[in-house]
């Protein structure tokens, strides 16, 4: 190998020289190599300069074969092949969004009051990304880029979110109405800022936190009348809702599948104006 990348590295550079006259010399990384042909052989000489000039290399070529001899070896770096970071925050997750009580020993128990579990749903869709890699070659970047949430909370139907001389909690449903689900609806805006890990198979992780911007909220009632006919009533909007927050985020999984569980150190709603209620939720992501 170290004969065939020598010679081609010769004759590359030496070419049209060669073409011309029966000996050239050049100097390449403070190394003197010589070529000469001479009667059908071609001679390859390297020298080193130290005190004095001295010939650490002889390749001949002729009739299709090579010989050398070698004063000592001459180490030719191979640069490290590079491989191509993949970064996973944008594409499209879906979980179950929960709320923990202020002990953070049970999860959608508000104050006596039940929230579905199962239909407790969020939905993430994330667009855009960025990262910022810690070296060229490194299996660590920096990871962030904005996304959207849709949370749908799914309480009892016997209860609904109201805010309530500036208090917001869960309040009974109206007897007058046969009520089959009531829900609260929050969309936000999501950046994040996350140190991930992958390794070139693929194997991924990432821990951080994310910055949470409300832009709409509601609380609705959907109830059927006497003749079956289902309609949804908008009971509440904004309800004290924290307009700025923020959540733990990790993340793990494989090439574009991942799990990730999220956890929120601040209450949904500001402080002493609703029922204390941390967000928490645990899904799956399809990444882009």
């Amino acid at each position: 190998m170290k004969k065939t990348i020598l010679f081609i590295a010769a004759t590359l550079t030496l070419h049209s020289a060669i073409a011309q006259t029966q000996e050239k010399s050049v100097e390449i990384d403070g190394r003197q190599i010589t070529v000469k042909e001479e009667n059908g052989r071609l001679k390859v000489r390297v020298y080193e300069e130290e005190e004095e000039k001295q010939l650490i290399f002889e390749g001949h070529y002729i009739g299709g074969k090579s010989y050398e001899r070698r004063e000592r070896a001459i180490y030719i770096p191979i640069p490290f092949r590079r491989w191509a970071f993949n970064p996973h925050w944008d594409g499209f997750s879906v979980g179950f969004a929960g709320l923990a009580d202020e002990e953070r020993e049970n999860i959608n128990d508000v104050e006596g009051a039940q929230l579905l579990s199962d239909l407790s749903l969020e939905y993430n869709l994330n667009l855009l990304e960025k990262h910022y890699r810690l070296g060229p070659t490194s299996n660590w970047a920096v990871v962030t880029g904005l996304g959207l949430r849709w949370s749908r909370y799914r309480a009892d139907k016997k209860f609904y979110f109201l805010e309530k001389d500036n208090y917001t909690s869960l309040q009974p449903s109206p007897a007058d109405k046969d009520v089959r689900a009531s829900r609260l609806n929050i969309t936000s805006l999501t950046i994040p800022l996350l140190m991930e890990w992958q390794n070139r198979h693929r194997l991924f992780f990432s821990l951080g936190i994310e910055g949470v911007v409300k832009t709409m909220s509601s609380s609705k009632l959907t109830w059927r009348d006497k003749r079956g006919k289902e309609h949804t009533d908008v009971m509440d909007k904004g309800m004290n809702l924290r307009p700025v927050s923020m959540d733990f985020l990790a993340q793990a999984g494989f090439c574009n599948i991942g799990a990730y569980a999220r956890y929120s150190p601040l209450s949904l709603f500001e402080s002493g104006r609703g029922v204390p209620a941390y967000p928490v939720a645990l899904g799956l992501m399809l990444h882009f």
